[in-house]
C-alpha cells in the first residue's frame, strides 16, 4: 500500500468525498516516495516504469475512471486530475503513462458497446490490463493521417499513427481513424504487431523515455464490430486536453518545495521570498482551475482552457528556472531533478495542444498574453 501524505493541499476540491481524499493522499504518497526515487532511471529508460504502474494498481489508483459497476472507483473528474498532480510531483513519466489509461478507461466506459464494456473494464479497473491512445493525430488539420473505411460489418484502418505511448507496458490501445464523412471511429486493438499493424522501435525523446512512445502504421488493420467503441462527429476532439495542466502544477510544486528547502539550508531570504511568490501563483491557478473544469471542457469556446494551459506552462517553467538559477552549476547535471522537470515540462506543454492553445501560449511567452 502506498504511503499517504497528510496534506491540506486539496482545498481546491471542497466537494471531494472522504474516499476521494484518501485516493489523493495515496497519489501524493507515491509522488513523494517511490516515483521520486525512480524518476531519473525511468525518465532515461534505464528502469522500466512497470514497478511504478504496479504500485498504482496496488494503491487502488488504476481504476479511478472506471464505473463502480465494473469494479472501479469512479471518482469525480477533478479528483482524477488532482491524482495526476500528486503523481507528477515525483516524476513526469508515470502520470504521462497512466493518464492515457485513465483516458481510455473513460472512453470505454462511455461507449455504447455494452459487450466491450463488460469484457474490458473489470481488468482495466484492477490494472491487470492497461490501455493507451492512438488518437492525437485526429486534432491535426488537413488530410487525415489514418483513415477508417467501412468493411462488411466492421472497418479497416490505413495510414500512420505518429504517437502511441506504452509499448511493452500497455496491452491494448484505442485507435482513432477518420471516416469518409469526416467523423472519427474509435476502436479497440491489441498493442502488438500484427498483419495490419506495424510498430516502430521506441523513439529517443528529450524526456520520458520510460514511457516507450512509438509510431505505428496501419495497412488494412481489421476492426471487428465487437471492437468498435464509438463513432464521433467531426471536430469532437479539436479542443486541447485539460490533463497537461495538473501535471504542470505537480512539476511546479516540487520545484517550489525544493527552492524553499534550498533557501532554508542557505538561510537565504531572497530565495525564500521567491518561493513564496511562486507558491501564491500556484495556489491562485489551482483555485481557478479545478472548480471550472466543466467550463473548460464544455464551454462555448476553448479560450478559458487555452489560457489556463498557457498560465500553467509559464508557472512550471518559471518555478523550474528559479530552482536551476538558485542551485547554480550543480543544476547543470543531467540527473538533477530540475533538469529532468524542465524536459518533462516541455512534454506536458506540447501534449494535446490545439491551434488556439498553441497561439495563446506563444503570445504569453512573447509578453502579449
Amino acid at each position: 500500500m502506498a504511503q499517504t501524505v497528510q496534506t491540506a493541499y486539496d482545498r481546491a476540491l471542497p466537494d471531494a468525498t472522504p474516499r476521494e481524499h484518501e485516493l489523493i493522499e495515496r497519489a501524493d504518497g507515491l509522488g513523494h516516495t517511490l516515483l521520486a526515487r525512480n524518476a531519473t532511471a525511468v525518465d532515461e529508460g534505464i528502469l522500466s516504469a512497470r514497478d511504478n504502474l504496479e504500485a498504482l494498481a496496488d494503491a487502488g489508483l488504476a481504476g479511478i475512471r472506471v464505473p463502480r459497476r465494473y469494479g472501479g472507483a469512479e471518482v469525480d473528474r477533478a479528483v482524477y486530475l488532482r491524482v495526476l498532480e500528486g503523481l507528477s510531483y515525483g516524476d513526469g513519466t508515470t502520470p504521462f503513462i497512466i493518464a492515457q489509461h485513465y483516458g481510455t478507461s473513460a472512453m470505454v466506459a462511455g461507449s455504447p458497446n455494452e459487450e466491450a464494456r463488460a469484457r474490458v473494464l473489470p481488468a482495466m479497473a484492477r490494472g491487470a490490463s492497461l490501455c493507451g491512445f492512438g488518437v492525437s493525430h485526429i486534432r491535426r488539420q488537413g488530410r487525415p493521417m489514418l483513415t477508417a473505411t467501412p468493411q462488411g460489418d466492421g472497418y479497416r484502418l490505413d495510414g500512420a499513427i505518429p504517437w502511441m505511448t506504452g509499448e511493452g507496458l500497455f496491452s491494448h490501445v484505442v485507435i482513432g481513424g477518420t471516416l469518409p464523412d469526416g467523423g472519427t471511429l474509435l476502436s479497440w486493438a491489441r498493442f502488438a504487431p500484427s498483419d495490419g499493424l506495424r510498430i516502430e522501435p521506441p523513439m529517443e525523446l528529450v524526456a520520458m523515455n520510460g514511457a516507450r512512445t512509438v509510431a505505428a502504421t496501419c495497412a488494412g488493420l481489421e476492426i471487428r464490430p465487437e471492437d468498435v467503441l464509438a463513432v464521433e462527429p467531426a471536430g469532437r476532439r479539436a479542443r486541447a486536453n485539460t490533463t497537461a495542466v495538473p501535471c504542470l502544477y505537480g512539476l511546479a510544486r516540487a520545484s517550489i518545495d525544493d527552492l524553499q528547502g534550498l533557501a532554508a539550508r542557505r538561510d537565504a531570504p531572497a530565495l525564500a521570498e521567491g518561493a513564496r511568490g511562486l507558491r501564491v501563483r500556484l495556489d491562485e491557478q489551482r483555485q481557478g482551475f479545478y472548480p471550472r473544469l466543466q467550463q473548460f471542457e464544455e464551454g462555448p469556446t476553448e479560450t478559458p482552457l487555452a489560457e489556463a494551459r498557457a498560465a500553467a506552462t509559464s508557472l512550471a517553467l518559471d518555478a523550474i528556472g528559479a530552482l536551476i538559477v538558485a542551485t547554480g552549476g550543480g543544476a547543470n547535471a543531467r540527473a538533477h531533478p530540475a533538469q529532468r522537470r524542465l524536459r518533462e515540462a516541455s512534454v506536458f506543454a506540447t501534449w494535446g495542444l490545439s491551434v488556439e492553445a498553441t497561439n495563446l501560449a506563444v503570445a504569453r511567452f512573447a509578453g502579449k498574453g
